[in-house]
């Protein structure tokens, strides 16, 4: 397939490499004016091998060919990253959307009312130790689903993303992976970010207890959502994620690192207001997200 991809960070730049290893045409949208760029990747083996992949970069051309572009810039840049794309688009441009977090979905049909649109959560890990340098650092199950009319037929994206990455599932509701994502960025993010700490440290007894908390107002939102579930099925859920990825940082952990904008207006603060909706108080969590704010408000007074 002709593919755009828009927003090369580490999760952009790792299913890039991955769909031009399966031999489809990929090119970059990126904020800079550049042509051309290439990327070395290391792959996720003992001991790393790395390749170096050259992608063409900012082609109206290219996009106007389009039949596949993905999205994978941070929730609150989506609209804005989108919008100077929308002139070139086809219709028929199928349009997949992964960042962390949920409250994206209202904007991206009013801006694509035509077009078939598929949300995308991951958990595979990567990081860029330079701009031009991406190490896949992790596994984990990718789930996509239609989030309307147009995108209901389109299971095979999934198995497209499947080949190029396994494993990749396609979702008759993907509002439930959503959320179960959601709950877990709600408990790891915001407090290794806040503690600058890894994904593992949370294991210590000193997080016990606010995790606990996370998970049971978590929990309580989504079952009035529809989503049924427990504080202990999150919880496991939320412990099993520490574990596996305990020497990784969290992304929000970066952001707050290298004093970037976070998503906690889409996690965290998200919560909170789907909880306000359903008269439901989530004081632990409102807490996380207006730390975090206050985080970003020193850096971007």
């Amino acid at each position: 397939m002709n593919i755009t991809l828009l927003g090369a960070g580490a999760i952009g730049a790792l299913w890039a490499i991955k769909l031009t290893q399966q031999q489809h045409k990929v090119q970059l949208w990126t904020r800079h004016s550049e042509t051309q760029t290439t990327l070395h990747f290391n792959e996720l083996t003992t001991p790393i091998t790395t390749n170096s992949y050259s992608f063409s970069c900012n082609s109206p051309d290219d996009l106007a060919a389009c039949e596949l572009l993905i999205i994978t810039v941070k929730a609150f840049q989506v609209t804005t990253a989108l919008t100077p794309l929308l002139p070139y688009l086809n219709t028929d441009c199928v349009v997949v959307i992964m960042h962390n977090g949920i409250g994206t979905q209202s904007q991206i049909k009013q801006l694509l009312p035509h077009n078939p649109i598929i949300y995308a959560t991951t958990s595979q890990a990567a990081f860029k130790p330079t701009p031009t340098t991406i190490q896949h650092t992790g596994l984990g199950q990718t789930s996509l689903g239609a989030i309307n009319q147009q995108a209901q037929p389109l299971s095979y994206i999934a198995a497209l993303f499947n080949a190029a990455l396994a494993p990749t599932q396609w979702q008759a509701n993907i509002y439930q992976p959503l959320w179960q994502k959601l709950a877990i960025n709600c408990a790891i993010n915001p407090l290794t970010a806040i503690h600058q700490c890894t994904n593992g440290d949370l294991a210590l007894p000193c997080y016990q207890s606010q995790l606990d908390s996370i998970c049971l107002e978590v929990a309580q939102v989504m079952t009035a959502e529809g989503f049924l579930t427990t504080q202990q099925q999150l919880r496991h859920q939320v412990d099993n994620v520490i574990k596996a990825t305990a020497n990784n940082y969290s992304s929000m952990n970066r952001d707050i690192f290298h004093h970037r904008l976070t998503e906690i207006d889409y996690i965290n603060g998200y919560l909170v207001q789907q909880a306000q909706r359903h008269n439901i108080d989530t004081p632990i969590n409102y807490q996380l997200w207006q730390a975090i704010k206050h985080m970003e408000s020193l850096e971007h007074a």
